[in-house]
């Protein structure tokens, strides 16, 4: 077989063997297991949680609603809507190259804490009914969220999911959505805006501690590598857990001595 095959062929053969494998047992995994099991169900709440704070930052809602915020101005929607379209362009062709240079955990982590605090200030200029204020709020918000998890949230959970986990993440996602964009004008008519802001804010703050303390660093790693990091957290919880019984084991030999 040497003399027949080359040895970049025979690796070129087995690689594809491996991925065909690991395709087949995606399509075999069930999503009780994606779930339940310890070895996947780690990265899949992970990337369900991710995905359900991207649209807790309220980005949808602002997208959807942003005549209210700019009808303080002398603009016709037309205007509106190419402004936000233009800024939301430029900051996710800068959002790439951030990607190049900076971790996504980074990234998630600076961007998150900058539209909370821009949220924050939203909601106060919207109590004191500044347009002004509340428009470049509303700009810096979308370009911190074409930094970070506008993009990063999908290319994270493709890294770090199954298949199957990132179907349930990308439903979890447009659900919230549609629920959001129906809740929105519900909201305006009981509240003001600018608790709707605060709300979302709120929103963004738990969702940044959840980056924080949850989200790993992916970048420079290989699939596998990235795998081993959510596989380890089990095996460091396991080691503890025998530490913990080999210490009671050690406190009731001694207590009955």
């Amino acid at each position: 077989m040497n003399n027949i095959y080359s040895t970049e062929e025979r690796a070129t053969e087995r690689t594809a063997l491996i991925i065909c494998l690991n395709e087949d047992d995606q399509k075999d995994m069930s999503y009780g297991t994606l779930c339940c099991d310890p070895r996947y169900s780690r990265a899949t709440i992970l990337g369900c949680a991710l995905s359900i704070f991207q649209q807790l930052t309220g980005i949808n809602a602002i997208m959807f609603y942003s005549n209210l915020v700019f009808k303080g101005l002398t603009m016709t929607n037309t205007m509106i809507t190419a402004l936000i379209g233009i800024v939301n362009f430029v900051a996710t062709l800068f959002g790439l190259v951030f990607l190049a240079f900076a971790g996504r955990k980074t990234l998630m982590a600076i961007f998150n804490i900058a539209m909370s605090v821009t949220l924050l200030m939203l909601s106060y200029y919207a109590f004191e009914k500044d347009s002004i204020g509340m428009v470049v709020c509303v700009l810096l918000f979308i370009t911190f969220f074409e930094f970070s998890s506008g993009p990063i949230v999908w290319l994270y959970n493709a890294e770090i999911m199954q298949d199957k986990a990132v179907s349930i993440a990308t439903f979890l996602n447009w659900f919230l959505s549609l629920v959001i964009s129906i809740a929105i004008p519900l909201m305006i008519k009981v509240m003001q805006i600018g608790y709707i802001f605060l709300i979302f804010g709120c929103f963004t703050i738990i969702g940044t501690l959840v980056i924080i303390v949850f989200m790993k660093e992916t970048r420079g790693k290989t699939q596998e590598e990235i795998d081993n990091m959510f596989a380890n957290d089990l095996k460091d919880e396991e080691s503890e857990n025998d530490d913990e019984k080999e210490k009671n084991n050690l406190s009731t030999a001694t207590g009955t001595s």
